[in-house]
């Protein structure tokens, strides 16, 4: 089953271009891993699929339901209620982990559950405790977002995207803001989420988590998704100069010390 289908998705700011005519297709329990330099368009096209920023043209379906398309050229979204939906069905992790610092880290994950599940708060405090659990948190249910590390915050922030059931999880550079000790700790939440077979696209620079977790691996450049392929072919087989190049520059040493 096809998760997300999109195809010649584009996007301008102020006349200059951050997607041309991208096309991405991602299958269910499949793991893909954007990468590519600063300013390639890879955190605007994750942005555009969990409809944070909106797309000029193309067409975006999640599950099966058209979030948007383009009959004449020019992007028509599907209705508010029917966006709802598919925004249920994703969940997003971003580089600044985005907990509401009033609330404790329990109210974090149920607040959602509650508010937009309609589930009881019983049900919600236990899916939300489970959760923290297998992030290796659950000593920290009644402490605030001030009193986390960098790395338990993202933590957090991870099983509060999980606790929505979403079909298919977007992380956007998820350890950017960290430094490498605390990478290592949020690099293995997510290789023990692609070992579960889950749906994820993930945008990062870290050149060996990528290989290790990705089923396929997108390299954007200028826009455009320039290159495609497995692992393998990303980074022992490519004929690209231009990858070659870009990847002689990263550091493929790995932050999971596991």
């Amino acid at each position: 089953m096809v998760v997300l289908d999109a195809k010649n998705v584009t996007k301008t700011f102020d006349g200059a271009i951050a997607l041309d005519s991208v096309s991405l297709s991602v299958a269910e329990g499949e793991a893909v891993a954007i990468i590519g330099p600063s300013g390639s368009g890879k955190s605007t096209l994750l942005r555009c699929f969990a409809q944070l920023v909106s797309i000029d043209s193309g067409e975006i379906t999640i599950c099966s339901k058209p979030m948007v398309t383009s009959p004449s050229g020019k992007a028509v979204y599907s209705p508010k209620d029917q966006l709802h939906e598919i925004q249920l069905m994703t969940g997003m992790v971003f580089q600044s982990f985005n907990l509401f610092s009033h609330f404790s880290v329990l109210e974090n994950i149920t607040n959602a559950q509650i508010h937009v599940l309609k589930r009881s708060k019983a049900e919600a405090e236990h899916i939300a405790i489970s959760l923290l659990d297998k992030v290796s948190l659950a000593d920290k249910a009644n402490a605030y977002p001030f009193q986390l590390s960098g790395g338990q915050a993202q933590r957090v922030s991870i099983a509060r995207a999980l606790a929505l059931s979403p079909k298919v999880l977007f992380f956007d550079e998820p350890t950017s803001a960290l430094d490498p000790e605390l990478s290592g700790e949020i690099l293995r939440v997510i290789k023990d989420l692609a070992q579960e077979s889950r749906t994820m696209i993930v945008v990062t620079h870290e050149m060996a988590f990528a290989r290790e977790i990705s089923d396929r691996i997108v390299f954007m450049e200028e826009g455009r998704a320039a290159i495609e392929g497995t692992p393998a072919q990303i980074f022992e087989n490519t004929s690209s100069p231009r990858l070659r190049r870009f990847l002689e520059g990263m550091d493929f040493s790995s932050n999971d010390k596991s």
